[in-house]
């Protein structure tokens, strides 16, 4: 079988990779979890830009600002200024949504495969002289094998933080880029600040290690946040699957994948306002947040604060709200990419293996 295959053989050149439908199914996890990434990110970065714009400024947030916001952009800098950045976050997005998916796959299958099948054999069949009893033992375990194809919550959570911690640890660098790029803006005469030119700057003034400013509070993040949102959204279809006996539906996968999204998202943001400032406070001269959100940026800070010296002018600038300032966007934000990319990614998924079975 195709789907057998694996990554070593291809390399080698044991397997002939004639189509996408010979890929090793971790392959196959990964292009469909970075299809559903890029689309999920594709639909919500305006007002993912808008966010970021708030987190790095000292404008007070409110919900009810952000069509003036999004009207004052469109005038300054036009209606694709609102995607600003956003070459950046597919470039990021479709190997760090692959690579989650993928990862939490591939940690549910090896789980999995520990696990013992509990269906009887031929020789403990045949000693059963009752056949209603042995009906009743057949019955029994049939239910504990439907328990064991799906992952406890604490496994879920393991799975989850594993894959999180490692899309971050391969991406990183690209997030800090799309961070940089969603509040810098045109210099005098139009001239373009791009992706490459955010990383070749980057390199030249801080070297490599510059590149992964601000992984402290992201991983310290993602380990709780991918852990609670891949569990909501692996034990809510299991229960589902669990209650009615069924697969959910479009809409099921949808509002399941919005609650994990909010939740993880919720109980984390403070991890996500603190990296931000550290991806652009004493990184980015001119941002545009200043003559947008009509107020003072911090793009004079002229020397990168570390992160305790972040949390300290937080907090001391803006108070404990200042962690969660942008959370209502997020909760607007959040839901919907996590219900797109988690519906998305199941159903390429689902799509990529029937086409997989079909031609073996």
């Amino acid at each position: 079988s195709s789907s057998n295959c694996t990554a070593t053989q291809i390399m080698a050149g044991d397997t002939d990779v004639t189509s996408i439908w010979d890929l090793p199914e971790e392959i196959r996890n990964l292009i469909s979890g970075g299809l559903a990434g890029i689309l999920a990110k594709s639909v919500v970065a305006p007002l993912d830009r808008i966010k970021i714009m708030f987190q790095v400024s000292t404008a007070e947030f409110r919900l009810r600002k952000v069509p003036s916001v999004v009207q004052t952009i469109i005038e300054q800098e036009g209606l694709s200024a609102l995607w600003r950045g956003n070459t950046a976050t597919m470039l990021r997005v479709f190997p760090y949504a692959g690579i989650q998916f993928m990862m939490f796959d591939f940690c549910k299958k090896e789980i999995l495969s520990d696990r013992e099948n509990p269906y009887l054999n031929d020789s403990v069949r045949d000693n059963f002289r009752n056949k209603e009893i042995l009906d009743d033992v057949e019955e029994s375990l049939c239910q504990g094998e439907h328990q064991r194809s799906a992952l406890t919550p604490l496994e879920s959570l393991f799975a989850g933080s594993i894959a999180g911690v490692t899309s971050v640890l391969a991406t990183y660098p690209l997030d800090l880029t799309r961070a940089q790029l969603a509040i810098l803006r045109k210099t005098e005469g139009g001239s373009k600040q791009g992706f490459t030119y955010v990383i070749r700057s980057t390199v030249c003034k801080r070297g490599i290690t510059g590149l992964y400013r601000g992984i402290t509070p992201t991983i310290l993040g993602m380990i709780p946040y991918a852990g609670l949102a891949f569990t909501i959204n692996e034990q809510g279809k299991k229960m589902v699957k669990n209650q009615w006996e069924r697969e959910p539906t479009t809409i099921e996968r949808m509002v399941i994948g919005a609650i994990a999204g909010l939740c993880g998202q919720t109980g984390t943001y403070p991890f996500e306002i603190t990296r931000r400032r550290m991806q652009t406070v004493g990184l980015v001269s001119g941002s545009s947040a200043e003559s947008v959100l009509h107020t003072k940026g911090l793009s004079s800070v002229k020397s990168p604060p570390n992160l305790m010296q972040i949390v300290k002018s937080l907090y001391v600038g803006e108070g404990v709200l200042g962690f969660f300032k942008g959370l209502s966007m997020n909760w607007i934000k959040g839901p919907v990419a996590f219900s797109i990319s988690f519906t998305v990614y199941d159903k390429i998924k689902v799509a990529m293996n029937s086409k997989v079975a079909g031609v073996t």
